[in-house]
């Protein structure tokens, strides 16, 4: 017998308690349910997974699985620590446990789509995505924007597309301000042609992270592209501030600099250039430009080559590189050049036209003409009042002075609409004055501004004072034509290529 103080009313009373009634009631307390407890350990599962303790909150869980409360959740946990282990495979297992548990709670959907969309495995992503925007009760950024991005990448229904991938992506934006958002946003915009709407989506892009140098660089080509030189200007330096050897931004820097004839300060943008991968062949080719200008033709021919060669399918490069042959007098190289882009665009005027330059003074009279008029009847050839002249100079010196009067009246309706270079207005001018004197007709021909600038086709210099030598044989390194800008940033009639 062992002795007890038993209080009763208040008072101590000395008495006396078996050992079996000892036991009786440790039994009763083994048998007391243990839910009431375990139902508060939901709190601690989410502490331990929030500090990132998974083993021993995988270790919880399973004990709390054994003792069959509150499963859903459980299940729902477990998913989340697989997926953040890499075991995407368990993790859906698990996110499928808490679904059929429980088939309206939205966020089992959720993680189930967004960890099969981690697999890869886009399409059933997107089913169970639409599946948990049936159970919205409110907007929700990350279903709208996941559902959005995979109807722009083509993983939806064939009725659904890019407008339907723009419609959930603005509702995604409305629900707060979110970068990849707004940068799919962006992309569909620029696709679609709409430079404006694609800036305004960066801009609000910028303004959540403010030193992305890749968006500071795009919004500032885009900037190129709706003629606003300045802001692009001022975008490209921003983000040569955050990164000096940002290769983009280097580049379209020296490409405004060139265009603007600050051939030293292009130069230097160029020379800071140091890790040079996708776009060397661009670089390449600007540098070689840059030498054009200057009249270094055995540079700009080695830096055009080396463009060539990185990217033998550029066409940029090839067009600027036969175009230093010919201005060099090597017309054998520049035939066989000029050949490989034509192959690239046959319909490119320009080339046709320099190819019939090849051809004059490689004795193929015959060829030469057939060049020189078909790069008068390609789309082209509206672009660039040049190419009606020099075949108009072409016709004439091979005694043709009827179609040589056409053609310059084409040339010179055409600078009604587009600025030229007045030497070009002269050398119109002496033409118009031989065929006065040979057909005894006269065309009138505006009189030469006095402006020094050009804004369309190809610069020449006049080496000698031979009518028929001022065609494209002698174009110098003043200005290059715009259609040769084609895939980089044609509007602005640059000179350098851009990304």
């Amino acid at each position: 017998m062992t002795e007890r103080y038993v209080y009763c009313n208040g008072r101590a009373h000395e008495g006396t308690m078996s050992v079996s009634t000892n036991k009786q009631l440790s039994s009763q307390a083994a048998m007391k349910p243990q839910s009431v407890t375990n139902r508060h350990m939901n709190w601690l599962i989410h502490g331990l997974y929030t500090r990132k303790h998974f083993e021993q909150c995988k270790k919880l869980i399973d004990r709390q699985l054994s003792i069959c409360y509150d499963k859903q959740y459980l299940y729902y946990m477990k998913g989340l620590i697989l997926r953040e282990e890499n075991n995407s495979t368990e993790a859906v297992h698990c996110f499928q446990q808490a679904i059929a548990l429980n088939k309206n709670e939205l966020e089992n959907y959720k993680e189930l789509a967004k960890t099969l969309y981690s697999m890869g495995k886009f399409r059933n992503a997107l089913e169970v995505f639409l599946k948990a925007e049936t159970l919205l009760e409110r907007p929700d950024h990350e279903i709208y924007h996941h559902i959005g991005e995979m109807y722009y990448k083509n993983f939806g229904q064939p009725k659904a597309g890019v407008g339907e991938a723009k419609e959930y992506l603005k509702q995604a934006v409305t629900c707060g301000k979110h970068v990849e958002s707004y940068k799919i946003l962006a992309e569909i915009y620029i696709e679609e042609g709409d430079s404006i709407k694609a800036i305004e989506m960066i801009e609000n892009c910028l303004q959540i992270t403010q030193d992305d140098v890749s968006l500071m660089t795009q919004i500032g080509i885009l900037y190129l592209k709706i003629n606003e030189y300045q802001r692009a200007f001022e975008k490209l330096l921003d983000a040569t501030a955050t990164d000096s050897k940002h290769t983009s931004a280097l580049l379209a820097l020296g490409s405004i600099l060139q265009s603007k004839n600050d051939i030293d300060g292009a130069l230097n943008k160029y020379k800071r250039i140091s890790n040079l991968t996708d776009e060397s062949s661009e670089v390449w080719s600007n540098i070689g430009l840059c030498f054009f200008k200057k009249q270094k033709f055995i540079a700009a021919i080695s830096c055009l080559r080396k463009a060539t060669w990185v990217s033998p399918l550029n066409f940029n490069a090839l067009y600027n590189l036969g175009l230093v042959l010919v201005t060099a007098q090597q017309y054998v190289s520049a035939f066989q050049t000029l050949a490989a882009a034509i192959s690239l665009r046959p319909e490119h005027a320009e080339c046709y036209m320099l190819l019939g330059t090849c051809l004059r003074h490689l004795n193929d009279p015959g060829n030469a003409y057939l060049s020189l008029e078909k790069s008068t009847m390609l789309p082209d050839a509206v672009k660039n009042p040049l190419i009606y002249l020099n075949f108009a100079l072409y016709c004439y010196e091979v005694g043709k002075s009827d179609q040589s009067v056409l053609y310059l009246s084409n040339f010179l309706d055409m600078t009604q609409h587009i600025t030229v270079h007045r030497e070009y207005l002269k050398m119109a001018d002496r033409l118009n004055g031989a065929l006065t004197v040979a057909a005894g007709g006269q065309i009138h021909a505006p009189a030469a501004p006095d402006t020094g600038g050009h804004t369309g086709g190809l610069d020449r210099t006049e080496k000698d004072h031979r009518m028929q030598d001022e065609t494209v044989v002698n174009m110098c390194s003043g200005g290059l034509a715009d259609a040769r800008n084609e895939g980089a940033v044609e509007e602005d009639g640059s000179d350098g290529d851009l990304p």
